[in-house]
């Protein structure tokens, strides 16, 4: 059986690392513990979804590697669905697991792209074009089928929002159902669900913005959750093969 190449994907704005900081923090040091030493590539942070796709392809097909299982945290997931269903001819990936993607959209994006403030403009600025791609709207005009070969789950991140940290309160309100402050329960479900994680947006990337509490159980186990996806999505990915 062919060894499977484990894939890390970053999300919106995201990156692999910047000197020490990592995006998914202390995840491939805990990955690489259980002999498993993932790819982190990088894509244009701002980019349309077909542009970070497309850099995906380039950076993963580029070798000799037979099987890829995709592992993704946000807008990364629509970045792999898109990779898989047009820029795979060779039907490479066999897996992906997404984590809190927001596969229908989020009703933050379209917030960002109509509101006024110095926020919203912000954002505009710094995430266009990719920031129009994540609305509701757009989502549901963006045609991705999934492929049969591929095995496609996820999972979602949600808390109340007086559990949120104080900066993603405001935004956590602004959908009108459970959400994870960023994007809702109900948009990050795709394939086989396997579960919500009590976590917000960031914090289930190990970047807990708020005080350790018991009663809510902060801080969440991040590296507990991504050894745990790193093993399912490998799996999945070998029973495909």
């Amino acid at each position: 059986m062919a060894r499977t190449t484990l894939v890390l994907l970053h999300g919106f704005l995201g990156f692999s690392h910047r000197g020490p900081i990592e995006y998914f923090r202390g995840v491939k040091g805990a990955l690489r513990d259980m002999h498993i030493a993932p790819l982190t590539p990088e894509v244009p942070v701002a980019g349309t979804i077909a542009e970070r796709a497309e850099t995906l392809a380039s950076e993963l097909f580029r070798g000799n590697t037979s099987t890829f299982a995709l592992v993704a945290h946000s807008m990364g997931g629509l970045d792999a669905r898109y990779l898989i269903t047009y820029l795979d001819p060779d039907h490479r990936i066999k897996s992906l697991l997404t984590v809190s993607t927001p596969h229908r959209g989020s009703p933050l994006a379209a917030w960002m792209l109509e509101s006024r403030g110095p926020i919203p403009a912000w954002f505009r600025y710094i995430g266009r074009p990719a920031l129009d791609e994540l609305t509701p709207k757009a989502c549901a005009a963006m045609s991705i089928p999934d492929r049969e070969d591929v095995d496609y789950a996820s999972y979602a991140g949600c808390r109340p929002v007086d559990e949120l940290p104080f900066w993603l309160k405001p935004y956590g309100r602004i959908i009108s159902e459970e959400n994870d402050g960023m994007v809702p329960i109900s948009s990050a479900q795709w394939g086989k669900f396997r579960g919500i994680m009590r976590a917000d947006h960031v914090e289930l990337l190990g970047w807990s913005l708020s005080l350790s509490n018991i009663r809510f159980r902060r801080p969440f186990d991040h590296l507990r959750f991504w050894r745990q996806a790193a093993v399912e999505a490998i799996a999945a990915a070998e029973e495909k093969t």
